[in-house]
């Protein structure tokens, strides 16, 4: 077991430096005087090429999966305050989980682009062929950066450290492509010229020859290219605007259009039942009604609730040494049973259990306070101190 362990931990040491070793040398590579390199600095850097791809890929998809929620913008975070660091605070899918088949797509498309173009680079494929991968790379290059856009900022606000390595995948994807794409312009072979029988393709041949231009035609190619794929994604049920709505339909992150519910907060200790029973129960039940403030927490908040409170309120304000007596009754009592609250039938449960003494309370009120309505309807306001 120990010697398992052992490979375990160096296992995880090694991918979690890999990356940045891959990228380092990324990066000298492009700042590097250009010069002919041998045949086995060639196969090296080929064997680090394709390690960023496919292996960069896997474990990009892995940490995503690992560290996304998978919940998009309307979905509403419940959390302990004892969980409210920033580290711990959750956040939305950076991604529209609906369209997350689209986005793999064009990811696995333009990964396949670079790594057909990377490895028959030397053996003059043909100019059209070229371009098309190119323009496959393009796309990649383009989600690349807006992926990148998306999430660095979030990022760096929620101190989300191990979520940083989503970003060295992209950032290596836009450096190889880039440099493949200058290697393959600058040394493509001119005088290997074709001629064919077919008119077009013998005219679209000429157009090509000048390796020059390719870029240029790769970024006019990937539109058709791109309209074709969408095209086909549609009939498998995504949207048209898919790419798009994968950025924009969302919440905490740099493209997101959409503002999330409020993360209701739970107390980790000294949490009120009766905050537990309206947020946790059924809403054609308890009968949410707004949002409140509870020690400058969000909290979910009822009728019930607030006819509770301002019960509690009214008898503080009269009769302090009573109110004492409750509150110790309730912080003995109530407390250890917020903590069994734990799902929407049990919440239920207490809120008609509670009923009579809603009433109650309700009668108190109405008997002793000159507008008791007025008491009720400021409970848990965010400039009323709540009990």
């Amino acid at each position: 077991m120990p010697i398992l362990n052992n490979l375990m931990f160096i296992g995880i040491v090694f991918l979690l430096i890999l990356p940045f070793i891959l990228t380092i040398e990324n990066i000298f590579e492009i700042f590097s005087k250009k010069k002919e390199l041998s045949k086995r600095a060639k196969k090296w850097r080929l064997i680090t090429d394709m390690t960023i791809m496919i292996l960069g890929l896997a474990l990009t998809i892995i940490l995503f999966t690992y560290t996304n929620n998978f919940v998009d913008y309307d979905y509403q975070f419940t959390v302990h305050s004892g969980n409210l660091d920033i580290a711990n605070r959750p956040v939305h899918s950076p991604i529209a989980t609906w369209t997350i088949p689209s986005i793999l797509t064009l990811v696995i498309i333009s990964v396949f682009a670079y790594i057909i173009l990377r490895l028959f680079k030397d053996y003059d494929l043909p100019p059209l062929f070229n371009v098309i991968c190119m323009a496959g790379m393009y796309i990649g290059i383009i989600l690349s950066i807006a992926w990148m856009i998306q999430i660095t900022n979030t990022l760096i606000q929620n101190s989300m450290i191990i979520q940083f390595y989503l970003l060295i995948f992209p950032f290596n994807y836009i450096i190889c492509s880039a440099k493949l794409i200058v290697d393959i312009v600058k040394n493509y072979n001119t005088n290997n010229k074709k001629e064919y029988k077919n008119k077009i393709l013998n005219k679209l041949n000429k157009l090509l020859e000048n390796s020059k231009n390719w870029p240029v035609y790769a970024l006019i190619l990937m539109f058709p290219i791109l309209g074709i794929i969408i095209s086909i994604l549609t009939l498998f049920g995504q949207q048209p605007d898919a790419i798009i709505q994968a950025f924009t339909q969302t919440s905490d992150w740099a493209f997101s259009l959409k503002e999330a519910p409020h993360t209701i907060v739970l107390p980790s200790e000294g949490g009120h039942y009766l905050c537990t029973v309206s947020l946790k129960g059924h809403k054609k039940i308890v009968k949410p009604i707004r949002y409140g403030v509870r020690r400058n927490q969000k909290i979910v908040v009822n009728r019930q609730l607030c006819v509770a409170n301002a019960f509690e309120d009214l008898i503080q304000e009269r009769v302090p040494r009573i109110h004492r007596a409750i509150r110790n009754f309730y912080d003995k009592y109530g407390y250890p049973l917020s903590k069994h609250i734990n799902n929407a039938f049990s919440a239920d449960i207490v809120y008609i259990l509670m009923k009579p003494l809603e009433y109650i309370f309700l009668a108190v009120l109405y008997l002793f306070d000159k507008k008791p309505e007025n008491r009720i309807a400021v409970q848990y306001l965010p400039w009323k101190n709540s009990i």
